[in-house]
């Protein structure tokens, strides 16, 4: 024994080494193969943010070089047409007027200008100085130089400002081709230079505009401006060389005039200029360097974690071997099973075919109402499907005996339980208050399918656990913390990463999502949200899970109020309640009239039945002042609840064919259908109805309706 011990800690410590030497391999691989990802990405922002001021600086001057090619046109065709040097200064003054008013966001018109016939034109109202002579100004002589082509000018000193300004200029002529002039747009220079120069990668660095000749146009330092790039000292004159050859510079390093290990990046634009942003290398490959920092340590965490578990896993291997082999067998063991509430309605339903005993059989009918009732909020879940995956899922909040409602929970769940041979534990926490108000169905639909969940990985003869504390209590409201818990096989944390997106189960070949819903941990999730709470797992794999959830709710009625509320729909007897009343049904399938008939036989009130909303219409118009009240189905052949509604409601204002019923205008009408959301009641309501009975109907609720509406007997 002490020699396989030995061994065994021999074993540990090779491990350990070996987890080092591989944690170190693993962070320097990662290091390089990381670097190499985070520096293309680096190259990518850095291409398009030069992308981005290429297209922004050549957009400007594209749009006023094609604003001054229509100026030029506009000129000719005047000089052609004879117009006077008055007329020529009337368009220009009008032109300009236009376009400075519209300035594009990377540089400024300044304005437009002429040299007609020996005359100096300018539609901004300039008038030049005594010694202003037009013919020897950049913009009059590069357009000479030219011919009939348009002409820009390099970056020069604008006589009427001051500023630095650029020029377009190009020759005009008459229709035999003889010059007569020169027409110039000036555009300011400080807007494109701004953007430059405030042009960043990594939030650091600075931008340079080189003019055609590759001399510093905008630059940080002043003293570079006017200077050639071959010229200015340190790297630049390398970077010169490749511009030139290449009209384009990626991420290439060099050292700046201050000495600093820089990064530098340059695009050609289409008038021959150049635009760059300049970074320091420090600054670029930032990221770089914290990355490896972070995975230095990370690896390091990674390595010392790795090797305690190991460690400890190897101790725990000497003592639990055949806990191991236990393990293993119990996950080979695990069956797979799918109940829902439909369980608890057969198996009640047999057992009450094969008994004669009155109590049992009350008993039974018991469990099946709370599972019937269960199950028609799962299927509402169904068929409300689409709003809840859309996030507009709406609570409806009731006053309800807590206990009541983990009766019910407990009803849909036993018959799961027992057939597994499993023990179902409840711990109550003594000061959460009797009454709540909260979503009773939807809460009760959580806490099922987490029980549901449990009852499938838990083997036969395990353990599961629902565990109720009170968190918090203030405002008249209580938090409370729900758990369910369980010793079956647990979840992995990839697959619990995984839980309440989509439910997986614990050996991958269950597709459906439990509970016979479809709506799993996912709409579970939702639910609580709502509830103002959070929900969340906390499992080991082989050792079982415990899901915990808190909901914030609020404090309900006394438990005597709530109790008698109880008693009015379970036993009450209902014996010529409602005696000399008389209602109208509107409903077109025969077993709802019946149940409708049957469950209000014993009140004493008399139904007149119509099959369709045409028929509802005729015999309320027939004999108004007999009903007291109108229970009108949705959808109906012929005319719909809705239509007949409204018809009814129409009786009361005059008209040429029908005389007015003023009954028509009060009788309760209340909507008695399938159509449970709530924009379906708000229809009903809108169409003229005073309420709404949701089906499959109640015996208490339809009681409270007519009470309501119609009152006790006469």
């Amino acid at each position: 024994m002490k020699e396989r011990v030995k061994n065994l800690i021999k074993i540990n410590y090779q491990q350990v080494l070996f987890v080092f030497l591989a944690f170190l391999a693993m962070v320097l691989v990662s290091y390089f193969y990381v670097s190499n990802i985070v520096s293309k990405q680096m190259l990518e922002i850095g291409e398009e943010t030069m992308n981005t001021m290429q297209e922004s600086v050549a957009g400007s001057l594209t749009g006023s070089e094609l604003v001054f090619s229509n100026v030029i046109q506009n000129v000719e065709t005047m000089l052609i047409g004879n117009k006077s040097n008055e007329a020529i200064l009337e368009y220009l003054r009008t032109t300009n007027t236009y376009f400075s008013k519209k300035r594009s966001a990377m540089s400024d018109f300044l304005k437009i200008y002429a040299y007609i016939r020996g005359e100096f034109l300018d539609g901004s109202g300039w008038v030049p100085p005594a010694e202003y002579s037009p013919p020897s100004r950049p913009w009059h002589i590069g357009a000479v130089k030219s011919g009939d082509k348009m002409f820009l000018s390099d970056p020069y000193v604008d006589a009427e400002t001051g500023g630095m300004c650029i020029t377009f200029s190009q020759q005009v002529f008459d229709s035999k081709g003889k010059p007569l002039g020169i027409v110039a747009l000036d555009i300011k220079l400080d807007r494109v230079t701004d953007y430059i120069s405030g042009q960043k990668i990594a939030n650091d660095g600075y931008g340079v505009l080189l003019d055609d000749k590759m001399c510093f146009a905008t630059h940080p330092y002043n003293n570079m401006i006017g200077q050639k790039m071959k010229e200015a000292g340190e790297g630049y004159s390398e970077l010169a060389q490749i511009l030139f050859h290449q009209k384009f510079i990626s991420a290439v390093r060099f050292t700046d005039t201050d000495g600093t290990d820089s990064i530098a990046f340059f695009r050609t634009i289409f008038n021959g200029w150049n635009i760059g942003i300049v970074i320091p290398y420090s600054s670029y490959y930032a990221q770089v360097r914290d990355m490896g920092i972070v995975l230095g340590i990370l690896g390091f965490i990674l390595m010392v974690t790795l090797a305690y578990i190991l460690v400890s896993i190897r101790a725990e291997k000497i003592r639990s071997d055949e806990e191991s082999k236990s393990k293993s067998t119990f996950l080979a063991g695990m069956s797979h099973e799918i109940r829902t509430p439909m369980n608890a309605v057969i198996g009640m339903t047999e057992i009450a075919r094969n008994t004669n005993d009155p109590a049992k059989i009350q008993y039974c009918l018991s469990k099946i109402s709370n599972a019937a009732n269960h199950l028609l909020g799962v299927i509402n879940d169904v068929l409300d499907m689409s709003k809840i995956e859309a996030g507009k899922l709406e609570l409806s909040e009731t006053d309800f005996v807590f206990t009541d409602m983990l009766e019910q929970v407990k009803a849909v769940v036993d018959v799961r339980i027992d057939e597994k041979h499993q023990k179902f534990i409840i711990d109550l926490d003594p000061e959460i208050p009797k009454s709540l108000v909260s979503d009773r169905q939807r809460l009760a639909q959580v806490i099922t399918n987490l029980i549901g969940n449990a009852n499938k990985f838990t083997p036969e003869g395990g353990t599961i656990k629902l565990t109720v504390r009170k968190e918090s209590e203030s405002g008249g409201k209580c938090r409370l913390r729900v758990e369910v818990s369980d010793n079956g096989i647990g979840i992995s944390k990839e697959q619990q990463a995984r839980l309440f997106h989509s439910f997986v189960q614990a050996d991958g070949s269950i597709s459906r999502k439990y509970g016979g819903t479809g709506l799993g941990l996912t709409i579970s999730k939702q639910i609580i949200n709502l509830m103002d709470g959070k929900i969340w797992i906390e499992s080991e794999l082989n050792k079982g899970s415990t899901f915990i959830f808190t909901i914030l709710a609020g404090i309900g009625k006394a438990e005597e109020s709530v109790r008698s509320e109880r008693k009015t729909a379970g036993g009450e007897s209902y014996d010529g309640i409602f005696n000399g009343k008389r209602i109208l049904m509107a409903e077109d399938v025969d077993i709802n009239r019946e149940i409708l008939t049957a469950l209000l036989s014993d009140t004493g009130i008399k139904i007149d039945c119509a099959e369709n909303g045409k028929e509802a219409v005729r015999l309320f118009s027939e004999s108004p002042d007999a009903y007291d009240m109108i229970l009108m189905d949705v959808q109906m052949p012929e005319m719909d609840g809705y239509e007949a509604t409204r018809a009814i409601r129409l009786l009361a204002k005059a008209s040429d064919k029908t005389k007015i019923i003023e009954r028509a205008k009060t009788i309760p009408i209340i909507a008695m259908t399938a159509n449970v959301f709530k924009e379906d009641i708000d229809k009903c309501l809108a169409a003229g109805m005073n309420d709404h009975l949701a089906k499959p109907i109640e015996m208490g609720v339809v009681v409270e309706k007519i009470k309501r509406y119609c009152g006790n007997k006469r």
